[in-house]
């Protein structure tokens, strides 16, 4: 949908995870990055920020659609959290942001991991660069909802509104949890999404992984998971990295500004777990 911001890495490119201690050992032990449930994220308006940029550019263009137009698909975008679940992967264009190490590596303490990003686009996932300028994304879903508005113009009535609108919506709002608060545009994101559906199940709904193209290949999904985060169960899938080719994209490490352990420890560690070849630096930054 966003076709402007999706991402589409350069040979030899990294993207960047900061993580703690503990959860780096996780990735390296499993080889698996995690996709969780965007409610969980850091950011409190992680799913509130997209709806207002939406309301926003739909008042703008008022007087140049339908109201029946935009109340279809606030129908869709609004009731989504009703239809999917967005799973997310973070990832930055940098490396080393004091920032980030504050904020996602147990304030310094943690890892930054550089994985190859031609590899990781292998995953079933939707790739987009996070938008943080608040006027550019208003314009970007004028922009889209006008080319949707003109396709279902040329329907016949009797056919508007139907499959395929629900669908070019449903992305439209996937393409929103891309947009973020300009506060963080330090972070410079790259955002991995997967889309969980919900299936009727008794009289409740449970979530259901539907699949998609991992590496190259279809696959069927795979089981949804829990974890708690104090008392919220929080869904997440975890995608094994390592390609059928058996091929590792952990190109790099880099240790926190607070972390003690030694390179030579981290180098050890890594070539043990089959992560062969990974560059190992600390951290420029100052921090203490």
């Amino acid at each position: 949908m966003l076709v402007k911001r999706s991402f589409k890495p350069q040979k030899k490119q990294l993207v960047y995870h900061y993580c703690s201690a503990e959860t780096f050992h996780a990735i390296c032990t499993n080889k698996t990055l995690r996709f969780s449930d965007l409610f969980s994220m850091n950011d409190f308006l992680e799913i509130h920020w997209g709806y207002h940029i939406w309301e926003k550019a739909a008042n703008k263009i008022y007087d140049e659609v339908t109201k029946e137009f935009l109340d279809k698909v606030d129908e869709i975008v609004s009731g989504s959290g009703l239809n999917f679940n967005f799973l997310a992967s973070c990832l930055s264009l940098e490396g080393d942001v004091l920032s980030q190490w504050r904020a996602y590596a147990d304030d310094g303490n943690g890892y930054c991991i550089g994985f190859d990003a031609k590899h990781i686009s292998g995953l079933p996932t939707r790739q987009l660069k996070v938008l943080y300028d608040e006027k550019k994304q208003v314009d970007e879903v004028c922009d889209i909802l006008k080319k949707i508005y003109e396709i279902e113009k040329k329907e016949p009535e009797d056919i508007r509104y139907g499959k395929e609108f629900f669908e070019i919506c449903a992305l439209l709002s996937a393409d929103l949890t891309s947009f973020k608060n300009p506060a963080f545009k330090e972070e410079k994101e790259i955002r991995l999404i997967h889309i969980l559906n919900f299936e009727k199940s008794n009289e409740f709904l449970k979530l259901v992984d539907r699949g998609g193209t991992y590496f190259g290949k279809e696959y069927d999904g795979q089981e949804v998971k829990f974890r708690m985060e104090k008392n919220l169960p929080i869904a997440y899938i975890d995608f094994n990295f390592v390609n059928p080719a058996g091929e590792n994209p952990i190109k790099e490490v880099i240790l926190g500004p607070k972390n003690d352990s030694r390179i030579t420890a981290i180098a050890v560690y890594l070539e043990t777990l089959n992560l062969p070849n990974v560059k190992i630096s600390k951290s420029i930054a100052s921090y203490r």
